[in-house]
């Protein structure tokens, strides 16, 4: 064993106290040599020690490989689970990009938060990432590749084979004569990661031979650096006078700023949102044609499940918007509740005093939505306020203006539901009404 390995199990130690051990078990030589030196060497974590194998069933002999990590684990006194999982690909990401998503997904759910996550990507791993973001034109934050402690779901992740090489690691699991699964899609020249490992990097390696830690030692400071621009953009939204909360940032704040740092408190704010970052072209389109629009504009820009708007000098990052029909309209006589869409049910509560009283239900309650022209009076005020009026004074967006449900008794507007009553709503003392409200599902 090298002077290196048992620094790494110390390291598990101090890292892992008390904390149940998920153990990232592939059957490769990499996990398998992670494996059995934790288990053959602290006797005080193996009780805490289990082996997860994710069966991505993209291989026919996924089943037997399978078999092999619950043999292997057996025979090493680690408790052991398998769970299989579907690999879908979508137009944005490769088939190895999506087993990743999937197999993590998979370990997020089976784990809990007092629990640690160990994974065996080593010191070559690093390198190969660092240079695989650097031909994709990363900055700090994806040069810092792979960090040897972060999260995964509730529960934490450690790396701690980041330090040791490949070939340290190959020379303890031929010393041990460990059997390990040789995947053959890992030399499969296709995939980039390969086309690296195999073509690439024997180059580089022959000409610089301890490449591997150096171009490990650069994502380090790539990390840090990152962390000190995730410094600086914090202290640029407190200076903002805002929350990394809200889904809202001020367009004139984020001009005052310069290029730079205004990219990078919108990076810093689509990351604490858990948004997928654009790419530089499109951050700089959010700059240039969002926040730079006209006031009177309703500009948007999409990308992998985000969109951006703005609205009364606030740029929004917002969910897309779910397809709603304008034209639907429910007859309701009794207060039961309502999908309005997949994602929104109309429910109500008995309230004193106020709400939809019994007997407009019994003569029938329209639930509709807005079609231009609407007007209300609503309850304490002496006259009717149109409703496009009210949306403007209520500070509401344009586009979620169609989305709100409207209460119609007599064909006249009695309720905005989520902002406001009619008069026709104020009920005798002591008679009860329904409350009509909104929930997200």
């Amino acid at each position: 064993m090298t002077d290196d390995l048992p620094l790494l199990i110390e390291q598990v130690i101090a890292s892992c106290t008390d904390k149940t051990i998920w153990l990232a078990y592939s059957g490769g030589v990499d996990s398998h040599v992670l494996l059995h030196l934790l288990a053959t060497n602290e006797p005080l974590l193996l009780a805490r020690l289990h082996a997860i194998h994710i069966d991505h069933s993209l291989h026919q002999n996924s089943a037997q490989w399978a078999e092999h990590c619950a043999q292997t684990a057996k025979a090493l006194g680690v408790d052991f689970c398998c769970i299989k999982v579907d690999v879908s690909t979508s137009d944005s990401e490769g088939i190895e990009a999506a087993a990743r998503r999937a197999r993590y997904q998979a370990i997020a759910e089976q784990v809990s938060k007092d629990d640690m996550v160990l994974t065996a990507q080593h010191q070559d791993d690093q390198a190969e990432t660092l240079l695989l973001q650097l031909l994709r034109g990363a900055g700090p934050k994806g040069l810092s590749a792979m960090a040897g402690l972060s999260s995964l779901g509730e529960a934490q992740m450690l790396r701690p084979l980041l330090n040791i090489t490949r070939s340290t690691i190959q020379a303890y699991a031929d010393q041990q004569q460990l059997q390990w699964i040789e995947d053959p899609s890992n030399v499969d020249t296709h995939f980039n990661r390969n086309y690296l490992r195999h073509q690439v990097w024997p180059v580089i390696s022959q000409r610089w031979p301890s490449a591997s830690k150096t171009l490990s030692r650069s994502a380090q400071y790539c990390a840090e650096a990152d962390t000190l621009l995730s410094e600086l953009a914090a202290l640029d939204l407190e200076a903002l006078m805002l929350t990394p909360d809200g889904f809202s940032l001020p367009i004139e704040g984020l001009l005052a700023l310069s290029s730079a740092r205004c990219r990078n408190l919108l990076r810093y704010f689509m990351v604490s949102h858990q948004f997928s970052l654009p790419s530089a072209a499109t951050l700089q389109r959010i700059i240039d044609e969002v926040c730079l629009a006209a006031e009177d504009s309703m500009p948007m820009i999409q990308w992998q499940g985000i969109e951006v708007r703005r609205y009364r000098g606030e740029v929004y990052f917002l969910a897309p918007l779910q397809s709603t029909d304008a034209l639907q309209s429910v007859l309701s006589t009794k207060p039961d509740n309502v999908m309005l869409s997949e994602s929104c049910c109309l429910t109500w509560s008995l309230v004193d005093n106020l709400g939809i009283s019994q007997a407009m239900f019994d003569d029938g309650l329209r639930i509709g939505f807005r079609q231009g022209g609407e007007k209300i009076q609503l309850q304490g005020q002496q006259h009717h306020k149109s409703l496009k009026q009210l949306c403007q004074q209520w500070a509401i967006p344009p586009w979620q203006r169609d989305r709100i449900p409207l209460l119609f008794y007599h064909n006249e507007l009695i309720a905005v539901v989520g902002y406001g009553l009619s008069e026709q709503c104020v009920l005798a003392q002591g008679q009860q009404g329904y409350f009509p409200m909104l929930k997200a599902r």
